[in-house]
């Protein structure tokens, strides 16, 4: 009677297949949550990071949508590909914080998408205003995040403020605005004085000063009264408002106008108040 032998498998195949098989048991973890993809970066050896690439669990296609100024570097970048060697393992939370560090992306959703792509949604914020400060252009959004540098008096068709912390104070200075529209069609730009309080530069040359405190109870004043449309319709003046319960009002020096140069072209094109968009 004959005995049959069995034929061990080559070493080498072997822990091919011990390789495949920790993989993909490693991957399984990962993927159902029991193993945080760190450690799973740190026990997936070189042999079973190949297996999985091999096996189509590569990352090997990105598909960004929703982006039109954010570039695919940044989004690159900031996906961090250099270490994204196998999807298995890719931290999607970890990059859509990353990708929303991005100036102009107001949030990012990150998928994997098995077997091997990764699938990135952007939605970006809205250019809301134009902050001249330091020297420079920049646009900004609502909230008052700076999202790029522009060429000076290069937009036209957003309102311009200026003067430090200008940003974070300029949405809720054109809802004001926006309620007194002889004001509004008559807005060149605002300069934010001491981070306190506004000066309103008038296409005419004048001024308006507001008070750090109650600047809609003055408008509201001035309006209910029709002064204001009177006040504007005439030549330029300087109405000052700064003191409390009294309105100073003289006559413009319009070759020396403060903010005449931070606005030097702005009367020229629309003062963008109710209006939004992209460069």
């Amino acid at each position: 009677m004959r005995r049959g032998r069995s034929k061990s498998l080559p070493r080498r195949a072997a822990l091919l297949i011990s390789a495949a098989l920790a993989g993909v048991a490693l991957a399984s973890a990962v993927h159902e949550g029991a193993l945080p993809w760190q450690d799973f970066a740190e026990q997936a050896s070189p042999v079973i990071v190949d297996l999985l690439q091999h096996a189509g669990l590569g990352l090997d296609q990105i598909v960004v949508t929703g982006q039109r100024s954010t570039s695919d570097d940044a989004i690159f970048k900031a996906l961090d590909l250099a270490s994204a060697r196998y999807l298995v393992g890719f931290d999607s939370e970890a990059a859509r914080l990353r990708i929303e560090q991005l100036p102009w992306v107001a949030t990012a959703e990150v998928r994997r998408v098995y077997p091997s792509q990764l699938s990135v949604k952007i939605t970006e914020r809205t250019p809301f205003a134009v902050w001249r400060h330091v020297g420079r252009d920049e646009l900004i959004d609502k909230s008052g995040r700076v999202l790029q540098a522009i060429a000076k008096e290069s937009i036209k068709h957003l309102p311009v403020v200026s003067g430090p912390m200008a940003n974070e104070h300029a949405a809720e200075l054109m809802v004001l605005l926006a309620r007194y529209r002889p004001l509004a069609d008559v807005f060149v730009g605002a300069e934010r004085v001491n981070g306190r309080r506004w000066s309103i530069s008038l296409a005419n040359g004048g001024r308006i000063e507001l008070p750090p405190d109650g600047a809609a109870v003055v408008l509201y004043g001035l309006e209910a009264g029709d002064s204001l449309s009177k006040l504007l319709s005439g030549p330029p003046l300087i109405i000052d408002a700064r003191a409390s319960g009294r309105i100073a009002v003289r006559p413009a020096r319009t070759g020396n106008v403060r903010g005449s140069d931070a606005f030097a072209d702005a009367g020229a094109a629309s003062n963008g108040i109710g209006q939004r968009g992209r460069p």
